[in-house]
């Protein structure tokens, strides 16, 4: 059933937002408050209570105090606005990060995609609706991120009101050096719980249409895949949260994998989004026939005699996935343990082997990985 096919009236946004209070944030870690210091402990509490004068108050000065303290001695930072009227988003957890001691708290609040959505399927009729989200889609959400129209939009907007995916403000937020640690919808905005366990990563960011990923090949050297994007933006640096709180489903793949959009589940059942990785086959990074390229969090998930199996040759773009279809990790290092040592062996033979099989199950009995 359509996510928001029921929820098309003015009167169901409240229900809206009880789904979306149960959906977005449900694989999000348990966080004990009463182990939290005090002042987030009170901030939490303040934060819940009926929206009014004296609240806003009362948050706009825990917000003032928070930030005036010297760098690197603040315990717990609110957030001064919601981060879809901040600017440089980016800049502004960096700052906090810079504020914040080791293993102190940000608190962090912000309208996702997700609602924005619903803000007008709840309001207009289903076709209204279909035509004001499509243009607010491209003002709010496609041209404050591309440079030709970046200028335009903060020219033209008066009040920023840039919309995000849920999983770009969580990736973002591991980007710039915290760990989520709670996320809970509180009132009709989505509250994050961040804490601070590093320095914010250096390497540039972008939202083109390749992707760059860190991937273990041979030898247990890193170099970059190139692949079609298909998650949202900083998602990659989500690969932790989700593999903790959201487990594996069956053929090895995170289990309700929030991170891909719904144009990158159709390029990955075509297999559009591997294309690019023919770049690294030319590079001699990788090879046609081999294991996948796996994440360091991906690969840590191994037993330690499959990781030295796998990093004795070279990744692959069509794995033995595909000629055993294996349904649990377990039965995923198997499959590679048997790969890699029948190619260790024989190497030509056991890649053209290999490479029929693959063929004649993507093709002729349509194997699938979920």
């Amino acid at each position: 059933m359509p996510l928001f096919k029921n929820l098309t009236y003015r009167e169901n946004y409240e229900e809206a937002i009880a789904y979306l209070s149960d959906v977005e944030p449900k694989h999000s870690p348990k966080f004990d408050l009463a182990e939290a210091p005090q002042a987030l402990q009170e901030l939490m509490e303040v934060a819940k209570t009926p929206r009014g004068e004296e609240r806003s108050q009362w948050l706009n000065d825990f917000a003032a105090r928070s930030w005036a303290v010297p760098d690197g001695e603040a315990e717990v930072l609110l957030a001064e606005d919601h981060l879809n009227a901040i600017r440089y988003v980016n800049r502004y957890l960096r700052k906090a990060n810079a504020k914040l001691k080791p293993d102190g708290y940000l608190v962090v609040s912000f309208d996702s995609a997700a609602k924005r959505h619903h803000e007008f399927y709840s309001r207009y009729p289903r076709v209204i609706a279909d035509i004001l989200y499509f243009f607010d889609f491209i003002w709010h959400r496609v041209f404050p991120k591309l440079g030709l129209t970046r200028r335009l939009y903060y020219l033209c907007t008066k009040k920023v009101r840039k919309v995000f995916p849920r999983p770009e403000i969580l990736g973002r937020l591991y980007y710039c050096g915290y760990d989520v640690v709670s996320e809970e919808y509180i009132h009709d905005r989505l509250c994050v719980i961040a804490q601070k366990k590093r320095d914010p990563h250096s390497d540039p960011h972008t939202y083109g249409p390749i992707i760059k990923l860190h991937r273990i090949g041979k030898g247990g050297e890193f170099f970059w895949v190139y692949k079609f994007r298909t998650m949202h933006a900083y998602s990659e640096y989500l690969q932790t949260y989700v593999s903790q709180n959201n487990g594996l489903q069956e053929g090895g793949k995170f289990a309700d994998d929030y991170r891909v959009t719904v144009w990158g589940k159709l390029m990955r059942k075509l297999w559009m989004d591997e294309w690019p990785m023919w770049i690294n086959i030319f590079k001699g990074q990788m090879k046609l026939v081999g294991v996948r390229p796996l994440s360091k969090q991906y690969f840590d998930m191994y037993r330690p005699e499959i990781q030295q199996l796998r990093i004795q040759t070279k990744p692959g773009l069509l794995p033995p996935f595909y000629v055993d279809m294996p349904e649990t990790l377990d039965e995923i290092q198997e499959s590679e343990r048997r790969y890699c040592e029948a190619y260790l062996a024989h190497p030509f033979r056991t890649d053209w082997k290999y490479f029929w099989k693959i063929i004649g199950n993507i093709v002729f009995r349509r194997k699938r990985s979920n």
